[in-house]
């Protein structure tokens, strides 16, 4: 330690005269065999820093007799190093023991360090990789890095710099001669800079644009937010890259044809694909960082992606990219590519020129956070909805998983503070949390990620997969019984002989989907309807204003009397339903009955053996699917049926029912002996635990922000532009959603923080725009429609344009 201490001592002669204690650490990295690494920023002044490396030996009784650590410290220059042999001073380095630290004992750890100065401040080291030649143990994981030179990479984005950099997860033993399935993953929009400990406060976006941080800063490692995820994939089997994209993409503005920069995104992804193909085909050397020879490992024809938020519409967008015609990323990538699934959390979907992004011909599934308060409107659905009228050549399901009491941040375990706690609201709306907001981060959360994401892809990529794992998402099968509450959405793909469309409610209100008219009994209305948070391409049946009755009704007539659908192919009789939202917590249900060709019917199932039919969290209509085997609609002459009856012989009270998306459809699901026979029980059933609701409870009113507050300058920005830059004391975040400036009737969407300072935003809003603003109009800057915050600049003085 007196070394550490002497070359402390220095930092004041090479420095600004001051230092600044850090103690953060980066995410640590796993080697092969039970050795660790991790890397600490002691201290940090203008022009250099101090880090330290703890190097851990976790194997149960063997010792190193060596040991290595990859290191990149960019464009800085060691000065000063203890208890380590550096190959070097500056760009990527590998450090080994001096000869007295070479032996670590089982359990024990050695300590190094150096310290360097750097040209510009903000620069610091990556920890690339950690090796030993300590004996195997099994079934264990590495974890490296790989990390190129930003530059401007005109295929990504031609406007700014980005950079190749990931975390790669492996099994620690690799079989001779095993080509592996490959997952690539992908976080999504958030601050690179943070600050603090126990939770690091992430509100500065420098890195994005410099490659730097400030002073007290560190750069967040978002991509390194999905190790409980990617460790535990890689231990059954799995190469899994999970990718960076805070340079360069997390300071690109918005565009019409682009607002959330998503193209971007997906083309950086195919990036990293072309390089691991030329690691794999021997084109290009595998890193020696990552510890392993990649060339004819990577299994290219079993690949899947994850994304988060914004990074799950980047991954649908890559899908998209390398499939299109005249696509060049097929010839770039040297081994075709076949990507078996997609699984998204909490995704957007904004689309490209007005284009929305689907992911037919590809198993799919995303999970939908209940307590989402980025992206309260769950647009993650919308895709859902509008795959349920794609067909395809195979039957590839997709399906969502609509998880009560998850916010959006907390599946990254690096983005440490709750979504909207800037907008005041601490918890669920109408249902429990799986989180505290006072703590930073949610295990309880990450298992509900981390069971599905292993899960879906386990049982859809690579060669020995278990398709048995898909019923965790098929609501044909009762849901494991575990601590939380999931409602699932289905859809079984492939074209009409996997699932034939009966009613989509698309004709007018009264009219089937196949052009006859429906039939309703009693005293009951049905309307055909969009419903509010789905694609604006699908609709529904609002029934409502109900009074039970047997003979209350609504019936859908798919043929005419005496003739009928042959649904003697089919498994199950698809739909979707949801309640809506009320204070009464009560659940409700109806019977559905087939109408068989000469308009007798079959015995009646109740819906609510299949969903449970309660108020939705925080009002949000999902519409879950049920999958009713036709083999219980007895009497049901299955070689002719011409409709469904729905009978609402049991009090709504005073509430409305949602239904959607009836289909005849076969079993996909290769399921357990044990699960094959469903049992008549709520599918979606959970521990009570997970069901408490606050009756009546609203959405809050958004946080109005006045205080610290200005409108800093105002200026011509060339001929057809006016620049508005406004400042805060309370930072602007960076969210899936994008900053909104309001100014009277005229809006602008095209923000860029300057410097990577998160307190101040500049808008560029049209002259034409400009011009047609009276005088002193309300300026005000949100996170759009459901924004949880909204900051208040008084009002616009046209007069204080600048030129």
């Amino acid at each position: 330690m007196w070394v550490a201490a002497a070359a402390l001592a220095l930092v004041p002669a090479c420095g600004d005269g001051s230092t600044e204690p850090i103690g953060t650490s980066q995410a640590a990295l796993q080697g092969a065999n039970g050795i660790s690494a991790n890397l600490v920023i002691d201290s940090q002044w203008g022009q250099g820093y101090c880090a330290s490396i703890t190097v851990s030996n976790q194997h149960a009784s063997a010792t190193t007799g060596t040991w290595s650590v990859g290191l990149d410290v960019g464009s800085g220059a060691i000065f000063s190093s203890w208890n380590g042999t550096f190959s070097g001073t500056t760009g990527q380095i590998t450090v080994t023991p001096q000869g007295n630290n070479a032996a670590i004992p089982a359990s024990g750890n050695v300590q190094l360090g150096f310290c360097a100065n750097i040209p510009s401040p903000g620069i610091q080291p990556v920890l690339l990789s950690v090796s030993s030649d300590l004996p195997p143990m099994g079934n264990g994981v590495a974890i490296a890095e790989y990390k190129f030179p930003a530059a401007v990479d005109a295929m990504v984005s031609p406007d700014y710099a980005t950079e190749l950099w990931a975390s790669f997860y492996r099994p620690a033993s690799l079989e001779a001669g095993r080509q592996y399935p490959l997952l690539v993953f992908m976080h999504g929009n958030h601050p690179t800079c943070g600050t603090g400990q126990n939770p690091r406060v992430d509100n500065n976006n420098q890195y994005a644009a410099t490659g730097t941080c400030p002073a007290n800063y560190v750069v967040v490692p978002n991509h390194r937010g999905y190790d409980y995820i990617a460790t535990d994939l890689a231990a059954r089997g799995y190469f899994v890259v999970s990718i960076n994209t805070n340079r360069g993409i997390h300071a690109a503005s918005s565009s019409p044809s682009d607002e959330l920069v998503i193209g971007p995104r997906g083309r950086l992804l195919l990036r990293h694909l072309e390089r691991l193909s030329r690691w794999d085909s021997g084109a290009e050397a595998t890193p020696t960082a990552l510890g392993v020879d990649l060339h004819d490992r990577i299994d290219f024809d079993q690949v899947g992606l994850l994304g988060h938020s914004r990074g799950g519409e980047g991954v649908r967008f890559a899908y998209n990219e390398y499939r299109r015609s005249g696509s060049p990323w097929p010839a770039l990538i040297e081994s075709p590519v076949s990507i078996r699934g997609i699984f998204e959390i909490g995704p957007t979907d904004q689309g490209q020129n007005g284009q929305r992004l689907n992911a037919d011909q590809t198993a799919w599934n995303v999970i939908l956070p209940a307590c989402d308060w980025d992206l309260s409107d769950l647009p993650g659905l919308r895709p859902f909805d509008r795959m349920m009228s794609i067909p395809e050549p195979e039957p590839l399901f997709k399906s969502f998983y609509h998880v009560w009491g998850a916010n959006h941040n907390y599946y990254n375990s690096e983005w440490q503070l709750a979504d909207a706690n800037g907008g005041g609201i601490t918890g669920c709306i109408d249902h429990e949390a799986l989180f505290d907001p006072t703590e930073y981060g949610s295990p309880a959360q990450r298992e509900t990620g981390r069971l599905a994401a292993v899960s879906f892809f386990t049982a859809n990529v690579g060669d020995d997969r278990d398709e048995a794992a898909n019923a965790l998402f098929d609501p044909a099968f009762p849901f494991p019984n575990v601590p939380y509450r999931v409602r699932r959405g289905y859809h079984p793909g492939g074209d009409s002989a996997d699932s034939l469309l009966l009613e989509d409610f698309i004709s007018p209100t009264g009219t089937s989907s196949y052009g006859l008219p429906n039939t309703t009994g009693g005293t009951i209305t049905v309307e055909h309807i969009s419903l509010s948070g789905h694609d604006p391409s699908h609709s529904g049946a609002w029934i409502h204003d109900v009074v039970e009755g047997s003979s209350t009704f609504f019936q859908s007539n798919w043929s005419p009397v005496g003739t009928g659908f042959d649904l003697t192919g089919y498994d199950y009789l698809d739909l979707r339903a949801d309640r809506s939202w009320g204070s009464d917590p009560a659940e409700v249900s109806f019977l559905v009955e087939l109408v068989n060709a000469d308009d007798t019917r079959s015995s009646a199932v109740a819906i609510g053996d299949y969903l449970e039919l309660g108020p939705p969290p925080r009002g949000g209509s999902t519409l879950p699917t049920a999958r009713i085997p036709l083999s219980l609609f007895t009497g049901a002459t299955l070689d002719s049926v011409r409709g469904a009856r729905l009978t609402f012989t049991t009090p709504l009270n005073g509430n409305s029912v949602f239904v959607a998306n009836l289909r005849a459809t076969r079993a996909t699901t290769e399921a357990p002996a044990a699960a094959a026979r469903l049992a008549p029980v709520a599918s979606s059933a959970a521990p009570p635990m997970s069901i408490a609701r606050a009756a009546g409870a609203t959405a809050p009113a958004p946080r109005r922000i006045t205080a610290g507050n200005a409108i800093k300058s105002m200026k011509i920005s060339g001929p057809d532009a006016v620049e508005i830059t406004l400042t805060s004391a309370e930072f602007f975040d960076l969210r899936a959603t994008g900053l909104v400036l309001t100014v009277g009737a005229e809006r602008s969407i095209r923000a860029h923080h300057p410097n990577g300072d998160l307190h101040t935003v500049q808008f560029v809003l049209p002259r034409a725009a400009f011009d047609r603003l009276a005088a002193q109009e309300p300026v005000r800057v949100d996170y759009g429609p459901g924004s949880s915050v909204v900051w208040d600049f008084g009002r616009l003085d046209k007069t204080a344009l600048a030129p």
